[in-house]
């Protein structure tokens, strides 16, 4: 936002001295730029950066408060850590920091950490634990680390993230250069879109796109200029027309970028125009970026003109460079301007090599970044983590630690584990690295023989390395290990009794007391099931420990298809090493009566096609919920299936009545069943029947389909057909409700392939009626009888506008037609009417979205020439979008029209930008008694003379008509050559030259375009040397053919930048100057004066100019 935008003139004197060129006086301008802090880098010392604080710590340091050891655990004391990264290696037994092992903490410096406990040996830290909650160990859960310097910032929950900013400086940048931002840690884009009240970047449109398809949070911004009030908001509404056109929501943050000196006085007050315009069109969501300087509240030691109170403070980007080599980390750590919105702390961030440079910054309150959703590092997040103690081997004395949920604030580098035995203190610690597996688990191996064979109580805690290198605990936990133990000693042992058999209800409650276990009881399990049928109703359950120690679990006879007779229950205790063991089994007979009832089929109705299934004399020991009746048609399997809840008769009896218009009017057989649910939600399989239903009458069923609130219009679609004496029409009667039947049509219905049948009901052929809407379904059979079969009630909805759109007084003689938008409504309200219009010639490149007015009977309407769109004859695409009362432009229909364009006059050079003839104006730079450029006995103006020569040839093979200013060694004044350009009907105006420097090691090629400048005003051109057109299509040429030059000859690309040379002022077509080397460096002087190179050149210039040709023709 910075360079790239700043305008940049050189002294005329100084370019004569270093190019030895001979030119008048008004060719370059004369004033020097300003520069503020955003263009350079400014030292700062620590006491800036820190607000009055400590310097900038080379590495930062931690301190880890570990728990207190709980009384019940053998003192699991923390490890002693050292800050220093290479300590943490497995050999790093010695401690950097003192520890108290009796407080179970450690101290370090600068930071502190919060903690808390997680119980068991696969706990996960958590921010709070009660202390029963600690049986095997207590653990160390740290907190967000701050750093002591840091200022506090009240919407920051996490690091910040950061964001960038472009413009057409910047290119196109694909999709996957985004994703690969993001993939960095880059969490928006702040697309630049207009300056002024003139230019718009060409590039927007793209760089918009891309940024939300990859998943960015996009903002955008303008480049000001104003110096009055007046030209504050109108620069205010040549920025939202501009994002407007982009359909940018009013939501989107909308950037003031001030840089411009120009622009001090009364800043404060023009601003605040500008806000009060921008909120007058419901734009509110507004920052402004600018330079610390600019700032009365800033780290600089003096105020600056514009007021922080009167904006916000927090509504300011901050341009600032303490340093050129920032990384992003070591930025939103320093929380440098933390009292602004955001803060940009590099201009020359290589975030993607040999292809971007950006400006790059740190968002401190999510303004840039909360609405991102493009992927993010795996390992970010809330600090977390997940230790799990696996394949603990007692005979040889080994273990695996498993960590998951790995995440961390600022993402995880390096997952360290230290590790010792409760023997001795800390002198067997081991830091060990886990070992990141494919499931984005880390796993450890320990062996006891690495910590002195030691036996017992082992501690294991885990930390973080995060990829800003801070080192950061998570939590801990223990295990107990063992050297050649066999299992069988290590076997746990305990009594299984049966308690609680409850014949009534049919349960009874597995009970497991005494337990001794060495390796610790992870959880007790009870399979059980009944002996009816071997195990098909086997259930595993999970016991729960009562606060005796023992563990408890109810086996419900309910839960195993309510079987009587013997049951089987098995004990199995798991170790804290996930092994199973085999304890006892009991045998328990289960004395249980079954829910019951009978259920019979009455009043089957052979007309209606119904019958009723009555379920009776119900025995339910268990209690009585509901009765439950599915039902369905056994022609199609269970593709009908419907569960029916059956009501309570006054006898107590159930009833439901089935329906085969329920089920796609099937006739023949269905099948009935009967379940009971118990006051327990179990539901029990009672009975079955079969009945067989037949039907005399027509039926069929209904369905709505595609109920779409965006055009007001929804399906009704009729299915499952029974209709003896045949279909020979099926009608559909819809209306609204609101006024009775004043809107009643009769729809016929269409027959799909499928045999259903089909209507679509549109809500434009009821006067737009909202709300509800019957539709009634008649059958008229081949005796011509009328039946009526079903009906529905629909809520119709508009959520979109509707609208007619048509295209009416279309005049082949001008060119026009009018565009005539009636009956138009829209529930949100409607403050405007756009209709986008484009040519169906080359794509939309021709696109113009015009603005219809409102006419005295409520129509819309606006005129359409053939001038506004390049003269193109043929096919015109029309779309018609309102603009609701919140700005957001919703379409509502399309149509076109068949245009004949009459003839094209004019051209490029006389100011009809719309014309292109295929004329090309090709400018030789100097002359005659000006040689431009000499070095090494070759001048400037013979290899321009040569090189146009060579593009002139090629362009007329190509059927292009070129005009030279010189075709021999003639001098031509500046202003002459403007002239025949703007007389010679021409296209384009191509300036070729040479440069040149003080310096011989300068090199490369770039392309001039023309900017406007007040104090070098146009002599010949006033009308069009500013024109935004001009200067559009001047960029697209300038870009099109530095780009064909770079790519054809692997030159240094100096890039395409902007100057007032008099030939690019004083022309009316868009025109550019080539400076296509550097003759002052000795190698590439040689390389312009052969004639390879010069071919090169030639061919890639020629290249350019028919890209900018494929661009706009």
């Amino acid at each position: 936002m910075r360079t790239k935008d700043f305008i940049y003139y050189a002294s005329a004197a100084v370019l004569l001295a270093v190019t030895t060129q001979v030119a008048q006086a008004d060719e370059v301008a004369t004033q020097t730029p300003s520069i503020t802090e955003g263009n350079q880098y400014q030292p700062a010392t620590a006491a800036e950066i820190f607000g009055g604080e400590a310097a900038l710590p080379v590495t930062p340091s931690s301190t880890v408060s570990a728990p207190a050891a709980s009384s019940e655990v053998a003192k699991a004391s923390a490890p002693a850590v050292s800050t220093s990264p290479a300590s943490q290696s497995s050999e790093a037994a010695t401690a950097t920091a003192s520890t108290s092992v009796a407080n179970s903490t450690v101290t370090a410096t600068s930071n502190s950490v919060a903690t808390s406990v997680v119980s068991s040996e696969s706990g996960t830290a958590s921010t709070s634990a009660t202390n029963s909650e600690t049986s095997n160990s207590t653990v160390a859960t740290p907190a967000k680390l701050t750093n002591s310097t840091d200022v506090p910032s009240p919407t920051l929950k996490v690091q910040p993230k950061t964001f960038i900013d472009v413009s057409s400086h910047n290119g196109e940048i694909s999709v996957d250069d985004y994703r690969a931002l993001a993939r960095q840690g880059v969490g928006g884009v702040v697309v630049k879109l207009t300056e002024d009240t003139w230019y718009n970047n060409p590039k927007a449109a793209s760089q918009v796109r891309n940024a939300q398809i990859a998943g960015l949070q996009v903002s955008t911004y303008h480049f000001s200029r104003y110096t009055t009030e007046e030209e504050a908001r109108a620069e205010a509404r040549f920025f939202i027309q501009a994002a407007q056109n982009l359909n940018l929501s009013k939501s989107t943050v909308m950037v003031n970028d001030f840089e411009d000196s120009k622009m001090l006085p009364n800043i404060n007050r023009n601003t605040q125009a500008w806000v009060n315009e921008m909120r007058k069109h419901g734009y509110n969501n507004l920052m402004f970026y600018t330079s610390a300087s600019w700032l009365d509240e800033n780290n600089l030691g003096y105020r600056g003109p514009v007021s922080t109170s009167q904006f916000g403070i927090e509504n300011f980007w901050v341009a600032q460079y303490p340093s050129s080599t920032l990384t992003a980390t070591s930025a939103k750590n320093m929380r440098y301007n933390a009292k602004t919105g955001a803060w940009q702390f590099s201009a020359t961030a290589n975030l993607l090599p040999s292809k971007h440079v950006f400006d790059h910054s740190v968002d401190y309150t999510g303004r840039f970044t909360a609405n991102a959703s493009a992927e993010v590092d795996a390992t970010q997040g809330n600090l977390s983590g997940t230790i799990s103690i696996v394949n603990n081997n007692p005979t040889v004395g080994s273990f695996d630690v498993v960590i998951s949920n790995v995440k961390a604030p600022n993402g995880v580098e390096t997952v360290s584990v230290p590790i010792w035995s409760e023997i001795n203190g800390q002198d067997d610690i081991i830091w060990y690295t886990a070992n990141r597996q494919n499931s984005g688990t880390y796993t450890v191996n320990v062996k006891a023989s690495a910590h002195k064979n030691s036996t017992g109580l082992y501690n294991i805690h885990l930390y973080y390395v995060q990829k800003d290198g801070q080192l950061t605990g998570v939590g801990g936990t223990t295990t107990q290990v063992f050297i050649g133990k066999t299992p069988e000693q290590l076997k746990p042992k305990a009594n299984f009794a049966i308690e609680n058999n409850n014949a009534k209800a049919g349960t009874f409650d597995a009970v497991i007391t005494n337990i001794s276990a060495p390796l610790g009881v992870k959880e007790v399990l009870v399979p059980s099931w009944s002996l009816e049928n071997g195990q098909d109703d086997l259930i595993w359950h999970k016991a729960t420990k009562q606060t005796d120690g023992s563990y408890r679990v109810t086996i419900k006879a309910s839960e195993h298809k309510g079987t009587k007779g013997n049951y089987r229950a098995d004990a199995y205790i798991v170790d804290n090493s996930n092994n199973r063991h085999y304890i006892a089994e009991k045998v328990v007979a289960v004395d249980y009566a079954r829910p019951s009832g009978v259920l019979t089929i009455e009043n089957n109705n052979t007309a209606a096609g119904t019958f009723d299934a009555v379920v009776r004399n119900i025995v339910a020991p268990t209690g009585l919920k509901e009765v439950l009746v599915p039902s369905w048609s056994l022609a199609g399997g269970q593709d009908d299936l419907i569960w029916h809840k059956a009501t309570r008769q006054a006898d107590g009896s159930y009833r439901v009545t089935i329906k085969a218009t329920d089920h796609k009017n099937s006739t023949g057989k269905y099948r009935a069943d009967a379940y009971l649910v118990d006051d327990f939600n179990k539901r029990f399989y009672l009975t079955e029947k079969v009945v067989e239903v037949t039907q005399t009458r027509p039926s069929a069923s209904l369905f709505i389909e595609n109920n779409n609130a965006d055009l007001g219009t929804f399906d009704a679609v009729i299915r499952n057909i029974v209709a003896p004496n045949g279909v020979k029409e099926v009608l559909v009667p819809s209306w609204s409700l609101v006024n009775g039947q004043d809107d009643l049509v009769w729809h016929k219905a269409s027959r799909q392939s499928d045999g259903s049948y089909r209507v679509t009901i549109k809500s434009s052929e009821h006067k737009n009626s909202l709300g509800n809407y019957r539709a009634d379904v008649y059958i008229v059979d081949n005796a011509n009888q009328r039946h009526y079969v079903t009906e529905t009630i629909v809520d119709v909805k508009h959520n979109k506008p509707v609208g007619t759109i048509s295209v009416v007084n279309n005049n082949n003689d001008t060119g026009t037609f009018d565009v005539l938008i009636t009956n138009l409504t829209n529930p949100s309200g409607i403050s405007g009417v756009v209709i986008p219009v484009w040519s169906e010639q080359n794509g939309q490149d021709d696109l113009v979205w015009h603005n219809a007015t409102k006419q005295d009977d409520g129509s819309y309407k606006v005129t359409i020439s053939a001038s506004q769109h390049k003269w193109n004859s043929g096919k015109y695409v029309v779309h018609g979008y309102i603009v609701d009362a919140s700005g957001k432009n919703i379409g509502f229909g399309a149509t076109s029209a068949d245009v004949v364009a009459p003839k094209k006059i004019g051209s490029a050079s006389r100011g009809n930008y719309d014309v292109l003839n295929k004329i090309v104006y090709l400018d030789a730079g100097h002359g005659g008694y000006d040689p431009g450029a000499s070095y090494f006995g070759i001048s400037e103006k013979s290899l321009t003379l040569a090189i146009q020569s060579r593009v002139k040839a090629k362009l007329e093979s190509e059927g292009y008509q070129v005009v030279t200013t010189r075709t021999s060694d003639t001098y031509v004044d500046l202003t002459d050559r403007s002239r025949a350009a703007n007389a010679s009907e021409s296209d384009i105006f191509v300036s070729i030259h040479i440069n040149a420097s003080g310096s011989s090691a300068a090199q490369g090629i770039e392309t001039y375009y023309y900017q406007p400048y007040a104090e070098y005003p146009s002599r010949i051109n006033a009308t069009y040397h500013a024109n935004p057109t001009r200067l559009s299509m001047s960029d697209t040429l300038a870009n099109a053919i530095q780009s064909s030059l770079i790519n054809a000859t692997g030159a240094q690309n100096q890039g395409v930048k902007r100057q007032t040379f008099a030939v690019l002022r004083e022309t009316t077509a868009p025109a550019v100057l080539l400076e296509l080397g550097f003759l002052s460096n000795p190698q590439e002087a040689a390389r312009l004066s052969t004639s390879a190179y010069q071919e090169t050149l030639a061919n890639a210039i020629v290249a350019g100019i028919k890209r900018y040709y494929s661009i706009y023709n």
